[in-house]
C-alpha cells in the first residue's frame, strides 16, 4: 500500500473542509492523478476505501483521471 502516504492527506484535507461546511458525508471524490506517481488505479481505490473507513468519506465513490505528471490534485468532491 505505497499509496497510503498519498491518500492520507487527501482524506484529512477533504474531511476538514467538508466538516467546516457542515457536511454529514462525502458521496464522491474526483482526483486528477499524475502517471509519474506510479499509482495503479485499482490499488489506489482499494487503499482509499480502507483508509477512509470511520471518516466522513467512508462510503464515497472515487473517480480518477490520469494525466502526465507527478502530482495528485483534488478536482471536486460532493457532500451530503
Amino acid at each position: 500500500m505505497h499509496e497510503s502516504h498519498l491518500i492520507e492527506p487527501i482524506i484529512k484535507g477533504i474531511s476538514e473542509h467538508a466538516g467546516k461546511e457542515g457536511a454529514k458525508s462525502v458521496s464522491k471524490v474526483h482526483l486528477k492523478v499524475g502517471t509519474l506517481t506510479g499509482v495503479k488505479e485499482e490499488s489506489f481505490k482499494e487503499t482509499f476505501k480502507i483508509l477512509s473507513k470511520g471518516t466522513i468519506l467512508e462510503n464515497s465513490r472515487i473517480e480518477l483521471t490520469f494525466f502526465p505528471g507527478t502530482r495528485i490534485e483534488v478536482i471536486s468532491f460532493d457532500v451530503e
